[in-house]
């Protein structure tokens, strides 16, 4: 148990559990990564303008140039009007100092106009080296009163808030984890759903997880009733109340409920020898005259007072021939071998009222088959009256076993509690068997499932997605040397003649007639000459060639190469969305509540179930409002989320109570013995029982008007 049990003013803070707004567990958000940074820039130093600096810097120049002039021109013509005085006269004197004083009054104007420049820039620069101290100091008053206001800010913020059960959720089915954690989560939820509506717990987990938040529950002045069974079976209410038709039903239901191929015919038997025995004993029909009616009927011998002389004699007689009882002997023995444990079942409820949280637990005793039918009766007990309550219907959990639940009890009571309208939770302790077959009807929330397989199951259920991955990665390297060698040797032989003939003939003719004069006696002297000829010509020629070539060459090729590459390779995979190992790892009070989005998308909340977080500082039991995140704020993605329970020791508020020995041990009355009045409830851990009251109808499930209990107010418990 998470709670120690103490009485209420020692319980404080943890009746904060009861405070409105109906909540699955804790989530955790660190009020630090909320912060908004201080966006305002640094303030800069202003740059000087450059006119100032020009202007110094213009009249630094002149004043060297000037200097410069004076000392060389103006003393020059000085030394030379000197030197001339001593030819000239006085009055060469007079001219260089004349030239003396021109100098220093040009030294002077560019020394004035330097001091006056050098100046006006120390001004500004100190003009703006004054603003920007001024516009620093503005600035860091400012980040330190933003960072003031954050601090303030944050300071009233709660670290914890609540995940709250969805406002349309009607069922829910809980998963995996351990008692510690069932228990936590009973607390948390069952703690917040008595501030709006009852509440039934059905634990059949053996266990008692119930039991811290009966504690709880009592503390705040609420009406309990704890209906421990079979120790305590006769304060239970689990058959008061039920017409004959009814309790037969519910007999005959939960004798064949661990066999589901049960024939017709034997549970046809069953119920008609049931009937005719409940017929047979009138309108005073309770459990224990039904099993002395057996014993009459299997002719055994019944020292109980549970009838009458006159009722032996005409259940013995009439109900049943001698051949008859013979046939159906066998069904009378199963069912006397049933009801027989059973007979004390509610004898000695008389006097107690109902209770605003009702709890029908298994006790430790060990496991039978009346144990077995108990429960089984128990769940019919609580279908049967929500099927059958006129005012609003109550919450309903139940806590299964180890053994779990035939899956039609569960659908039965999931299809009475949906057509009421009454929320309903299941805490499976596995996911197997009839659990297996039933997730998804409802919301569907995980812990710790350790057994691999069921991790398999649940991861199934949460779905896969998409993503691209790294598969493969290749570092290939190589060299690749080659060398060759070729040699070519040839020859070759050409042969040529060339034949020649020519053949030239040639004819010549011609006269002349010439005239010369010469004087004397014969002045004029005439000749006349003739000439022919001719020629003949014949050449042959014949030229023969011979040409031999040859030719030998050598190759020699080397190649020499290196490659290296290196490659990636992603492909898309189709992964879970949360892997089997997350759901095996995962801390002991932790939820992980499954949300389907629109679309097929999986939102998966996670929630602390530990009671003892709300002894923390800055808890709400409201949910965390949502702020929106400064800009860059790194947001986390799938795999990076911050944990919604605390990692370190200083966020752990649970600290186990060394109770094992009294939890395994614990001081119940034995079913053979006569439960202790009420007075010792509160001895044992138990809430004290209210006291009988003749107002009160004994029926704790009473029809009719919800009743208004002691310190409940419109608003809630006060």
């Amino acid at each position: 148990m998470t709670v120690e049990n103490a009485e209420a003013g020692r319980l404080g803070r943890h009746l904060r559990l009861f405070e409105p707004g109906q909540r699955l567990g804790w989530v955790y958000r660190d009020p630090e990564s909320l912060r908004h940074p201080f966006t305002e820039p640094e303030p800069m130093r202003e740059q000087t303008p450059s006119g100032y600096e020009n202007r110094a810097e213009a009249a630094r120049l002149d004043y060297a140039d000037r200097r410069t002039s004076a000392l060389k021109i103006g003393g020059g013509v000085a030394a030379a009007c000197f030197l001339l005085s001593a030819f000239v006269g006085a009055a060469m004197v007079v001219v260089g100092v004349l030239a003396i004083l021109v100098g220093l009054a040009r030294v002077a104007h560019a020394t004035h106009r330097l001091t006056t420049a050098a100046g006006g820039l120390s001004t500004q620069q100190a003009s703006l080296e004054q603003r920007f101290q001024s516009n620093w100091q503005s600035w860091q008053l400012r980040r330190q009163q933003h960072a003031d206001a954050q601090t303030r800010w944050i300071a009233g913020l709660d670290a914890w808030g609540t995940l709250p059960a969805g406002p349309d959720t009607r069922r829910l089915d809980i998963f995996g984890g351990s008692q510690r954690s069932r228990e936590g989560f009973l607390t948390v939820f069952g703690s917040s759903t008595l501030q709006e509506r009852p509440l039934i717990v059905v634990d059949l987990t053996q266990a008692l997880v119930c039991r811290e938040l009966a504690v709880l529950a009592e503390a705040t002045g609420m009406p309990v009733d704890v209906q421990l069974l079979p120790s305590r079976m006769a304060e239970s209410s689990i058959v008061s109340g039920l017409a004959p038709h009814e309790l037969v039903d519910a007999l005959v239901e939960a004798v064949h409920g661990d066999n589901a191929e049960a024939g017709r015919a034997e549970r046809a038997i069953d119920t008609r020898i049931l009937t005719q025995l409940c017929t047979a004993l009138g309108e005073d029909v309770s459990l224990a005259r039904v099993g002395a009616g057996l014993r009459v009927l299997m002719g055994e011998a019944d020292e109980s007072k549970s009838l009458s002389r006159g009722e032996r004699k005409h259940i013995a007689d009439d109900l049943l021939n001698d051949k008859n009882k013979d046939q159906v002997r066998d069904s009378l023995f199963r069912l006397m071998s049933f009801v027989h444990p059973l007979e004390r079942l509610g004898v000695a409820r008389a006097g107690r009222g109902p209770g605003y949280l009702t709890c029908i637990a298994l006790d430790f005793s060990t496991g039978s088959a009346s144990t077995e039918l108990l429960a089984d009766l128990a769940v019919h007990s609580v279908t049967r009256r929500l099927a059958t309550f006129q005012e609003d219907a109550p919450s309903v959990v139940v806590a299964l076993g180890e053994q779990g639940l035939q899956r039609r009890y569960l659908e039965q009571l999931a299809q009475v509690c949906e057509r009421r309208g009454a929320q309903l939770t299941f805490l499976h302790p596995h996911l197997r068997d009839a659990a297996e077959q039933v997730i998804g009807s409802g919301a569907v929330g995980f812990m710790k499932l350790g057994n691999h397989q069921e991790a398999n199951i649940a991861a199934d259920f949460l779905g896969r997605h998409h993503s691209f991955v790294l598969h493969s990665l290749t570092d290939t390297e190589g060299r690749t040397v080659n060398t060759s060698v070729a040699k070519t040797i040839g020859s070759s032989f050409s042969k040529g003649t060339t034949e020649s003939h020519s053949v030239t003939r040639g004819d010549n003719w011609g006269s002349s007639t010439s005239t010369s004069y010469q004087g004397g006696d014969n002045p004029l002297s005439t000749s006349t000459s003739s000439n022919s000829g001719g020629s003949y010509s014949e050449s042959a020629s014949t030229s023969t060639s011979s040409t031999y070539t040859t030719n030998e060459s050598t190759t020699h090729t080397t190649g020499d190469s290196d490659s290296t590459s290196l490659a990636s390779g992603r492909q898309r995979v189709y992964e879970y969305a949360v892997e089997p190992t997350q759901l095996q790892s995962l801390a002991e009070f932790s939820l992980l509540l499954v949300e389907r989005q629109p679309g097929g998308a999986v939102r998966v909340h996670a929630a602390d179930c530990n009671p003892n977080v709300v002894l923390l500082d800055r808890v709400s039991t409201r949910s965390l409002p949502q702020f929106s995140l400064p800009a860059g704020t790194p947001v986390a993605g799938p795999g990076k989320a911050q944990p919604p329970y605390p990692t370190t020791a200083q966020h752990q508020p649970y600290a186990p109570v060394v109770q094992s020995d009294t939890r395994q041990q614990p001081q119940w009355p034995s079913s053979a013995q006569q439960p202790q009045p009420p007075a010792g409830d509160r001895a044992m851990g138990w809430p004290q029982q209210p006291q009988p009251s003749p107002q009160t109808p004994p029926d704790g499930w009473t029809q009719g008007p919800a009743p208004t209990w002691p310190g409940r107010q419109p608003g809630g418990y006060q």
